[in-house]
């Protein structure tokens, strides 16, 4: 798979910033470094909801056993897909920089929750399966700093247990989180 260089050289410059960063304290990184990301959602007829971020529109559904028409990820498909979206560009990050050539990536994810009102997710699993020609060592490297560096992955880990395996190709290099 091709990734684009504008890709390694943007990265090489946030990996040279962070690396500067180190010596200075959370709130003189979180000056330099914080960013907002905002979404607006309104509902439609039927239970859809039209979802706002920049100049991009999408849709969100309700089941149908509610009333809605299941065209659409709903809410809790949406939450999920955040981390391996997240940990996917920081794969490719990586990737880019270090010169690791991945044939194929691929994520799922799965969160275990009470359907209940006052309850959220209590696990959330996910499993990367790449398929490269790369040592196993590089890609277990490539696979904990993908990880480590993603918002969302780092954000769910504050607040419930996650858990992730990693293979390469077809093989089960390595799990974390446990």
């Amino acid at each position: 798979m091709e990734l684009p260089e504008l890709l390694k050289q943007e990265t090489t410059k946030t990996y040279s910033d962070w690396e500067a960063a180190k010596s200075l304290s959370d709130d003189e990184r979180r000056r330099k470094f914080g960013s907002t990301t905002r979404v607006s959602v309104k509902l439609a007829d039927g239970l859809r909801k039209e979802l706002r971020s920049g100049n991009i529109t999408w849709l969100s559904d309700a089941n149908a056993k509610v009333g809605g028409k299941g065209e659409y990820p709903g809410a809790l498909q949406h939450f999920l897909a955040g981390l391996p979206l997240c940990q996917m560009a920081h794969y490719a990050e990586r990737s880019s920089v270090w010169g690791i050539k991945l044939e194929s990536l691929e994520m799922s994810v799965e969160g275990h929750f009470v359907a209940m009102s006052g309850y959220g997710f209590d696990e959330i699993r996910f499993e990367t399966k790449i398929v490269s020609r790369e040592s196993p060592e590089k890609i277990m490297e490539l696979a904990l700093a993908a990880e480590r560096d993603c918002y969302v992955t780092n954000t769910l880990k504050r607040a419930c247990r996650v858990f992730g395996r990693v293979s390469l190709n077809g093989v089960l290099l390595m799990e974390t989180g446990k």
